[in-house]
């Protein structure tokens, strides 16, 4: 992910908010993007103020151009809703067939939402093409992510997940910082980790344990 060294304390405390618990459940709790000391100035005030803490298919928002630093609201007409709606239909038999819906789901949404902000052309991972505009690092990634996934919860589409706070790995072994959207699942109470920014927009993302993620999985 793409973070300044001048961040790192930031993020660090962040990420513990993010994973504190709470008596709350996750759902309850507006959707934040994540600060970094390099961006608290009253500019990154302006601009994420309205940020849309309760996400619908009819106004959410996105963060891109790397580390959040620019913000879209955004809306999803009735037939774009309604083709993610498809993806969710039949309902799943069990948990690892709903996993894969909402792989699917993730990936349809970031090509129509890559298609309205610019990003539909973002690489794997932090790779860039001249310029930070219209890619996304990590801290876009895991907010994004979590922002799909609480309108698909919110819609109803959901029976074997609900979805769980932001999480990162790395500051407290010595790695590079990573933040990944998450996810449980109901009925194991298994935490899974949603990451989307291994890969190229519109692809689908990872689904893998929690534990597994904060151990360095990435793809192989």
């Amino acid at each position: 992910m793409f973070v300044s060294h001048t961040g790192l304390t930031a993020l660090l405390a962040c990420c513990l908010l993010l994973s504190a618990c709470n008596s709350k459940p996750y759902a309850e709790h507006p959707i934040k993007p994540i600060r970094l000391v390099d961006s608290v100035h009253e500019r990154w005030q302006q601009s994420h103020r309205n940020f849309i803490g309760f996400p619908s298919p009819q106004a959410f928002s996105v963060c891109h151009d790397l580390s959040c630093h620019s913000v879209t609201n955004l809306s999803l007409d009735d037939d774009e809703w309604a083709r993610v709606k498809r993806l969710f239909s039949p309902k799943a038999a069990y948990a690892e067939s709903e996993r894969q819906q909402i792989q699917q789901a993730i990936a349809f949404l970031e090509q129509i939402v890559g298609s309205k902000t610019g990003t539909s052309h973002d690489l794997a991972k932090n790779q860039l093409i001249g310029s930070r505009q219209g890619q996304l690092d990590c801290i876009d990634e895991a907010t994004n992510t979590t922002v799909y996934l609480r309108m698909i919860e919110s819609e109803g589409l959901l029976q074997w997940h609900q979805t769980a706070p932001r999480t990162s790995r790395g500051l407290l072994i010595g790695r590079a910082p990573h933040n990944t959207a998450t996810m449980i699942d109901t009925q194991s109470s298994v935490r899974y980790a949603v990451d989307a920014w291994y890969f190229d927009n519109g692809k689908p993302p990872a689904i893998v344990t929690l534990d597994s993620w904060k151990q360095g999985w990435r793809p192989e």
